[in-house]
C-alpha cells in the first residue's frame, strides 16, 4: 500500500521511460553548505547515513561558481543543500501512477509564458560570445535565458501531464522546505554522474539538438544531427572537458569514451549524447569528485573556468538550480577497498528542462532556464529557434477544458461583440489555446450564417478541446480550428425576467479564488454550487466573498454598489471575472449609472449591508437592480 507523501516534503526520482520511480518521504532534516565548507560534506554524510537517513542533493549552479571564488550571487543562492528522509520506497508502475493521479480531478496547465530575452538582445549576446571566441578566450559558451510563466492547478497534476510530453530517464518531482522554490519539477534528459559502488563513474554529456516535428522527416533529422560536423565538434569539446575533469582524480589511464555521438529522442527534440567513464580510486571522497566535475561542462562551455566567468557577465542573473544538479547519494557500508569499491554510490542529473514553482495569489509563479551552446559558426537566429524547440514540451501543453463567452443575440446581431471577442482572444492567449483573431473572425462569419435574424437569444461561444466534443445537437454549430480544438456556437431561448429580482447574501458563500477565476471557463463547480443555492431561494444570483469577507462577484454577474451617493465595484485585482458588461459600465458610467466615475476597490461584507442600491451586471441581462435576500 502506497503511503501518500506529505505535500510539504517529498522527492520522487522518476525514470519516466521505464515508469520506475523512487519515493523519498518522512522528511527528517536539512543541511546547507557554502563552497568553502565542501570538505565538511563527507563527514556530515557519514553522520546522516549512520542515522539511517537517505540524502537528496540539491546543488545550484552558483555553488560551482563559488568553488572558483568568482561568485557575485547572494550567499544563500550559492549553497549546496542536503535534504534527509527516513523512508525510501521503490514504486511499482501502478504505485507511481497512483501517486501522480491523486489530484486528477483538477485541471493543471501553464499560462502567460514569456521568454526573458528577445531575438534582438539574444543576437547581441551571441555577437559578444563570438568576439570572445575570436580573442581566443573560449571555444564554446553555453548561454542561457529564462522562461517566466504562471501555472494553475496542483503541481503534481502539472507534472503528470508534462510526463506525457517529455519522457526522460532523470526526472524528478519534489516539494522541499525552500521558501523561494518549494516545488521542483524536473524533466531532465541528461545524466551528470552515475557513481557506481564498483568505483566506475559514468557521465553522459549532451550537446547537439534537432527538432522533432512528428512528420515524415523526423528520422532524417536525427540522422542529419548524428552526422552534422558542427554538432559533433561541439559535443567533442564537452567530451574532452569531462575527460579532463574526471581524469584529474581517476586512476591513471582509466578514462574511456565507450560511446560517441549517439542520438536519442527526448520529448520534442533529438539530442546528441556521448558517454565518458572513469575508474575512481577506492579512497575518493564525494567532495573531491564534486569539486573536480561540478558543474557539468555541457552547461558551461570550454574551457570551463573562463566560460563561467563570461557567463556571469553575459547572463547577469543567477541560474539557481537550473544547470545545477539533483540526485540521491547513499552509503555503501559493505565496500571493499581491496576490490576498489567506493563507500558511497548514487546518481546526479543535469538540471535542464526543469523549473521551480512558487505559490502566489491563487496560482504558482514558474521559471525555467533554457539555453544553447554557442561556437564560432553558430547563427543567432537558429540558436534562438532552438530555445523554443527545447521549451516545446512546456509551451505545447494545451488546456484540457473549455473557455466560453455568453452573449446576447438580438435582431441578428451580438451585443458588445467587440468586447466579447477581445476577452476570448485574451483568455486564449493567456491560457495557451490555438486561437488568433483571423480564425475567430472566420468562425464567427460561419456561425452568423446559421443564426436567426429575429428574436432575442442566449448565444454561447465555446473554445473546446476535441476530447470534449459530444454528439451535435440542434442549434449547435462546430468550426474546427485544428486537430485538437474547435469553436462551438450554441443558441438557447432567452427567458424574460420578472421585474423585481433579488440576490442571495450569506456569509457561507466563501470562495478561494484562483488563476482560472479571471477567465470564463467550464471549471465552474464552485460557481455552479453557489448559483444552485441562489436559484433554490428564487434569487437571480448569490454574492461571493473571500476569506476576509471582501466582496468578489456573483456566480453569473458582477456587482456594483451605491454607497453614500457613490458607485463602487470590486477591483479586478481580486480573483474575479472582468465581465464585458462590467467593462462597458466602467467605460461609460454616465450612460449606465448616471455618474462620471465608478470607484474600483475592496468592499467588505458590512459595506454590502449598508449599500443604498445594488445592481448586478452581465452581458445577457445588462444592468439588473436587485434587493438583498439575507440568510
Amino acid at each position: 500500500m502506497l503511503n501518500k507523501p506529505s505535500v510539504d516534503h517529498f522527492v520522487l526520482l522518476d525514470d519516466m521511460e521505464s515508469e520506475s520511480a523512487l519515493l523519498l518521504s518522512d522528511f527528517a532534516t536539512h543541511c546547507s553548505f557554502d563552497a568553502d565548507q565542501l570538505a565538511d560534506v563527507d563527514q556530515s554524510l557519514q553522520v546522516l547515513w549512520d542515522q539511517g537517513l537517505y540524502t537528496f542533493f540539491y546543488i545550484p549552479y552558483e555553488f560551482g561558481v563559488a568553488l572558483l571564488n568568482q561568485a557575485s550571487a547572494p550567499a544563500s543562492a550559492q549553497q549546496l543543500h542536503i535534504f534527509c528522509f527516513r523512508k525510501k520506497e521503490q514504486l511499482s508502475r501502478s504505485a507511481r501512477q497512483q501517486l501522480l493521479a491523486q489530484y486528477a480531478d483538477t485541471s493543471a496547465g501553464i499560462a502567460e509564458p514569456r521568454l526573458a530575452i528577445d531575438a534582438e538582445t539574444f543576437a547581441q549576446k551571441i555577437a559578444a560570445i563570438h568576439a570572445s571566441i575570436e580573442r581566443g578566450e573560449v571555444y564554446q559558451i553555453n548561454f542561457t535565458s529564462r522562461l517566466d510563466f504562471k501555472s494553475y492547478g496542483h503541481p503534481i497534476t502539472l507534472y503528470r501531464r508534462l510526463c506525457e510530453q517529455q519522457r526522460v530517464p532523470y526526472g524528478a518531482l519534489a516539494h522541499l522546505p525552500l521558501a523561494e522554490q518549494p516545488w521542483l519539477l524536473s524533466f531532465s534528459p541528461e545524466l551528470f554522474l552515475d557513481i557506481q559502488a564498483s568505483g566506475v563513474v559514468r557521465a553522459k554529456p549532451m550537446k547537439g539538438t534537432a527538432p522533432i516535428l512528428n512528420d515524415a522527416h523526423d528520422e532524417a533529422r536525427a540522422l542529419a544531427l548524428k552526422n552534422d560536423l558542427k554538432n559533433r565538434a561541439e559535443n567533442l569539446m564537452i567530451v574532452d572537458l569531462l575527460r579532463n575533469d574526471l581524469g584529474r582524480i581517476a586512476k591513471l589511464g582509466s578514462v574511456k569514451v565507450p560511446a560517441l555521438f549517439e542520438v536519442d529522442r527526448f520529448g520534442a527534440v533529438w539530442q546528441m549524447t556521448s558517454t565518458v567513464e572513469a575508474q575512481m580510486p577506492a579512497d575518493i571522497s564525494f567532495s573531491h569528485l564534486l569539486k573536480a566535475a561540478f558543474p557539468c561542462g555541457s552547461i558551461t562551455g570550454a574551457p570551463k573556468h573562463m566560460s563561467m566567468q563570461l557567463i556571469e557577465a553575459l547572463e547577469q542573473r543567477p541560474r539557481g538550480i537550473y544547470t545545477g544538479s539533483i540526485g540521491l547519494l547513499e552509503a555503501n557500508p559493505e565496500a571493499s577497498k581491496a576490490a576498489g569499491e567506493l563507500s558511497f554510490y548514487g546518481q546526479l542529473n543535469v538540471m535542464i528542462r526543469s523549473f521551480h514553482l512558487q505559490e502566489a495569489d491563487g496560482y504558482y509563479q514558474g521559471a525555467m532556464g533554457v539555453g544553447s551552446g554557442i561556437v564560432i559558426d553558430s547563427q543567432a537566429a537558429t540558436e534562438y529557434d532552438e530555445l523554443y524547440w527545447k521549451m516545446r514540451f512546456l509551451l505545447g501543453l494545451r488546456p484540457e477544458f473549455s473557455i466560453f463567452e455568453t452573449m446576447r443575440w438580438e435582431a441578428g446581431a451580438c451585443q458588445l461583440l467587440a468586447r466579447h471577442k477581445k476577452r476570448l482572444l485574451s483568455s486564449a492567449k493567456a491560457l495557451n489555446y490555438p486561437l488568433d483573431a483571423q480564425s475567430l473572425e472566420q468562425a464567427l462569419s460561419y456561425f452568423y450564417k446559421q443564426l436567426p435574424k429575429q428574436g432575442s437569444y442566449r448565444l454561447k461561444l465555446s473554445l473546446c478541446p476535441v476530447q470534449q466534443r459530444a454528439v451535435e445537437q440542434q442549434n449547435t454549430w462546430i468550426y474546427a480550428l485544428d486537430n485538437d480544438f474547435y469553436l462551438e456556437a450554441s443558441l438557447f431561448s432567452l427567458e424574460a425576467l420578472e421585474s423585481q429580482q433579488c440576490v442571495l447574501v450569506t456569509k457561507q458563500s466563501i470562495v478561494s479564488g484562483n488563476y482560472l477565476s479571471r477567465h470564463k471557463s467550464d471549471q465552474r463547480s464552485v460557481y455552479d454550487a453557489v448559483l444552485k443555492q441562489a436559484l433554490a431561494h428564487q434569487a437571480f444570483d448569490a454574492l461571493m466573498f473571500d476569506k476576509q469577507l471582501n466582496l468578489l462577484e456573483g456566480a453569473r454577474s458582477n456587482v456594483f454598489l451605491k454607497i453614500n451617493g457613490q458607485w463602487h465595484t470590486p477591483t479586478a485585482k481580486l480573483p474575479i471575472l472582468n465581465g464585458v458588461m462590467r467593462q462597458e459600465i466602467l467605460a461609460q458610467p454616465m450612460h449606465y449609472l448616471g455618474v462620471d466615475h465608478v470607484v474600483e476597490g475592496r468592499l467588505h461584507y458590512e459595506e454590502v449591508m449598508q449599500a443604498d442600491e445594488i445592481v448586478l451586471t452581465n452581458a445577457l441581462r445588462g444592468v439588473l437592480p436587485v434587493n438583498l435576500l439575507i440568510i
